[in-house]
C-alpha cells in the first residue's frame, strides 16, 4: 500500500512515514499492555492485557486520527490484531527455545566481523585507551582557554 503522492513525496518521504508510524502504534500498544499488565496485577501472558491495551491505545489513536467512529474502529481492532500477535508470539516460542538449545552455536558471530567480544584484558586495556583520550582532549580544551 503505497500512497498515491508517492512521485511527489518520494518513497523515501513515504518509508520513512509508515516507519514512524509504526513505531508510535506499537509503542503506544506495548505501553498500554505493560500499564494494563502493572495495574492489574497480572501475568505477563495473560491475553487479558493484551486486549485491554489494544482496546485502550486503539481508542486514543482512533480518536487522534479519525474523531469517535475512528476510536470505535481502532480500539476493536487494536485489540483484535495485538492479542492475536500475542497468542502466536507465545505458541512460537517454545519452538525458537527448542531450536536455540539444540544449536548452542545459532547466533554466533562470523570471524570477519567487525563486532569482537572481549575478555577481560581487552576491555582494560580498551578503558586504559579511552582514558587516555579523554585526558588528551580535555588537556586540549585547557590550553586553547
Amino acid at each position: 500500500m503505497i500512497s498515491k503522492h508517492r512521485k511527489v513525496q518520494g518513497l523515501s518521504a513515504i518509508s520513512a512515514a509508515y516507519a514512524s508510524n509504526f513505531a508510535i502504534v506499537t509503542g503506544c500498544y506495548c505501553g498500554a499492555r505493560e500499564f494494563v499488565r502493572v495495574s492489574r496485577e497480572g501475568k505477563p501472558d495473560d491475553f487479558l492485557n493484551s486486549a485491554i491495551g489494544g482496546f485502550g491505545s486503539g481508542a486514543i489513536l482512533g480518536r487522534l486520527q479519525a474523531g469517535p467512529v475512528g476510536a470505535a474502529r481502532y480500539s476493536v481492532m487494536f485489540a483484535v490484531v495485538g492479542t492475536a500477535v500475542d497468542y502466536a508470539t507465545s505458541k512460537i516460542m517454545p519452538a525458537i527455545d527448542k531450536l536455540k538449545e539444540e544449536k548452542d552455536d545459532w547466533l554466533k558471530l562470523p570471524e570477519w566481523s567487525p563486532i569482537k567480544i572481549l575478555d577481560e584484558e581487552a576491555v582494560a586495556a580498551k578503558r586504559a585507551r579511552e582514558e587516555q583520550i579523554y585526558r588528551s582532549v580535555h588537556n586540549m580544551k585547557k590550553e586553547e582557554s
